[in-house]
């Protein structure tokens, strides 16, 4: 009992401490309510991103609550194509984006690791260069920042991909459980990911290391292990394209379970993935797991299954072999995104 006390004392101390801290954000001269609306940086990460660096951008600057002294930083890593052309253009009519260029392709977690040491804001919004946020999703994502316990809130990623074959049914069954998982983590205070969008409050995590593969959960998990809390925010929506080919499948799905060995080597936390969940929290991933057989019909469910099966074979067999998915293959498939409807 003492010890649960002691647990909730330090829990309540951090809360008002965080409580503070929004306070002395308002004594600067920022209203408490709307601070983390004040400045904000936008961080895009992109690599060979020209069929979609241009849309996200005007898509930032005329569907979003963008202010005045905010920005948009974007890093071009190791791009062939047009992306840092683009980034220019609209850079010269408007101060307010901003590019860095790498000329070497050094991984995203370097590009990353750039917008976190070089962000003005005291808000950090993280978005995937090949996807394309509905209308206000920024303000709907950065509103849930107001409670001063959370440190982190992700959007819902929606995939454009049409079921009418085997692929599409299992990249909208996967992002369909992807959201579902989320919102009953949420609900528990259990969350511990991002998604292709997220925002984060600035200082939470300075650098990531250079091999992390999903940077995205590696911020999460760390500010989860200092006792922020990490929220959902189902209303803050994001089109996406999913791989159409099963080869691409089975690559996007075998880097990101490499990286969630990768994350518990790194930090010794578990991600959010219900192989690493389970002996953590079995109620609710029972749950979970009851909810997705209820999802699709019998040959869909059974082709999810077992390629997660072989694709954690090959995630693991490529983390025992010392492999590295830092610079990993682009996915041709996946950059045909727009806005759903």
């Amino acid at each position: 009992m003492a010890t649960l006390l002691c647990a909730s004392s330090m829990r309540h101390l951090l809360i008002c401490w965080r409580g503070i801290n929004v306070f002395i954000y308002a004594s600067e001269g920022f209203s408490s309510a709307v601070f983390v609306f004040s400045s904000v940086t936008v961080g895009i990460c992109a690599y060979n991103e020209g069929k979609n660096i241009g849309k996200l951008i005007n898509n930032i600057l005329h569907e979003q609550e963008f202010s005045a002294n905010s920005e948009v930083l974007v890093v071009c890593s190791g791009c062939t194509d047009n992306t840092a052309k683009t980034v220019r253009q609209f850079a010269a009519q408007d101060s307010r984006i901003k590019l860095h260029i790498e000329d070497k392709r050094s991984g995203k977690a370097s590009a990353v690791n750039h917008i976190l040491a070089n962000a003005k804001g005291n808000v950090i919004l993280f978005i995937s260069a090949d996807v394309l946020p509905r209308r206000g999703s920024f303000s709907k994502l950065l509103s849930r920042l107001k409670s001063p316990d959370v440190g982190i809130v992700c959007g819902s990623p929606v995939p454009v991909n049409r079921p009418i074959s085997l692929v599409g049914r299992l990249v909208r069954l996967l992002w369909s459980f992807h959201n579902h998982v989320f919102r009953e983590l949420n609900d528990a205070g259990l969350a511990r990911h991002a998604t292709e969008i997220f925002c984060v409050r600035k200082g939470i995590v300075d650098q990531i290391p250079a091999e992390t593969v999903n940077d995205d959960a590696y911020i999460a998990v760390t500010a989860k292990k200092k006792g922020w809390l990490i929220k959902y925010a189902a209303e803050s929506r994001v089109s996406i394209c999913g791989p159409k080919t099963f080869r691409e499948y089975f690559q996007q799905r075998r880097r990101i379970i490499f990286g969630h060995y990768q994350l518990r080597k790194l930090t010794g936390e578990s991600p959010q993935y219900l192989v690493h969940l389970m002996p953590l929290y079995p109620v609710q991933v029972t749950r979970l797991a009851l909810w997705l057989a209820r999802q699709c019909d019998m040959p869909t469910l059974a082709a999810f299954l077992l390629t997660e099966f072989l694709v954690n074979a090959a995630a693991m067999a490529d983390f025992a072999s010392g492999k590295t998915h830092s610079q990993w293959i682009t996915l041709p498939s996946t950059k045909a995104v727009k806005l759903e409807a």
